[in-house]
């Protein structure tokens, strides 16, 4: 899809899920307490749920344009590597896709907004959620202890 400002935000949580699911570990790996690591448990739930909507809504809006996800895709994969005059698609593909840019931005801004709220009402600093993030995709320690959190 189309990605905007604070992309890595939207791109650590939306790869969240799959490292939730794996890899077993130890004791207190990474240095966070149980209560960060509670937070942060809490708040991938949520943000999983919230962006699993959004994905449905962007579908939603593609599939209202008379276009697949599929082909929405083709063209976006060619529109960032060429001029979009040179992307092979129809007139009125075209037209649906900048419509469709258009649209998903605002999708994506919005739960932007909302991951970030959700993420803090869980307890969790945006920062300390990036920081354990990023810890916890390279610690198979910190998966496992925050998946018996999840429990």
């Amino acid at each position: 899809m189309y990605f905007f400002k604070k992309k890595h935000v939207i791109a650590a949580l939306t790869f969240t899920f799959l490292f939730l699911l794996t890899v077993p570990l130890k004791a207190n790996p990474g240095g966070f307490t149980d209560d960060e690591l509670k937070s942060f448990a809490n708040a991938v739930v949520q943000v999983i749920s919230i962006q699993q909507q959004g994905q449905a809504q962007m579908i939603e809006k593609i599939e209202e344009e008379d276009m697949t996800v599929q082909r929405f895709n083709e063209i976006n994969m060619q529109a960032q590597e060429m001029p979009i005059e040179q992307v092979d698609m129809t007139e009125k593909e075209a037209e649906s896709y900048i419509v469709l840019l258009e649209e998903i931005e605002q999708i994506q801004i919005g739960l932007e907004d909302v991951l970030i709220g959700t993420i803090e009402d869980a307890g969790i600093t945006i920062e300390k959620y990036e920081e354990i993030m990023t810890e916890y995709q390279q610690n198979p320690e910190l998966q496992q202890r925050v998946q018996e959190l999840m429990r």
